[in-house]
């Protein structure tokens, strides 16, 4: 409905502009969306636009939108489209970006791992950074793994842990199943987690 739209109207009448032409979306380009990233990157059709382009970005181009939502990073882990457009930074950037983002997750790893969006942003860092920054984020989990491995979010983490990370360096993940594995194995999000470590360990 009109009503509806009338808050991001104000927000961004570009992007209301690009929602509603094919023309403005044919021409469109990451300099010609300078100053309404953030708008774009919550938006469900233009938030896809910021991912196809950040494939074959220029650095300039990857700068452009790095720095229109780097002050915002954790609300857009937490959105349901933003969260899509943080995942390519992971895959795309340069390593300034992704110290940046690796900055943004510190402290958060386990809040994000419970959210619905968050722990995809929190799989794409482990599948994405030096294995010296996964165990660094990885231990903010210690003591909490039983709470993620029965959390409907929190459970695709630890997996993503289980698959990318030596077990020598998972061992206070494998080691809170010790006693719990049949209940674990009962459970229906427990039971995923028992088979990567089967499967990888």
């Amino acid at each position: 409905s009109p009503s509806g739209n009338q808050g991001n109207s104000s927000r961004s009448a570009l992007l209301n502009e690009f929602r509603e032409s094919k023309e403005v979306q044919s021409r469109m380009t990451i300099r010609g969306m300078k100053g309404h990233v953030m708008s774009f990157a919550q938006d469900q059709h233009a938030s896809r636009f910021i991912q196809q382009k950040l494939e074959h970005a220029t650095t300039e181009e990857k700068e452009i939108i790095f720095n229109e939502i780097k002050n915002d990073l954790i609300m857009l882990m937490n959105d349901v489209f933003g969260n899509y457009v943080v995942q390519k930074v992971f895959e795309h950037g340069g390593n300034a970006e992704r110290k940046h983002l690796v900055s943004a997750l510190k402290g958060n790893v386990l809040k994000l791992s419970l959210q619905m969006y968050g722990c995809r942003v929190v799989q794409k860092a482990i599948e994405t950074v030096s294995d010296e920054v996964r165990s660094v984020l990885i231990d903010e989990l210690r003591g909490h793994v039983e709470e993620c491995v029965r959390d409907q979010n929190g459970n695709h983490v630890i997996q993503k842990c289980i698959e990318h990370v030596p077990p020598s360096k998972v061992d206070f993940i494998i080691g809170s199943f010790y006693g719990k594995v049949l209940t674990l194995a009962k459970h229906p999000y427990g039971c995923r987690v028992v088979q990567r470590v089967l499967e990888f360990c």
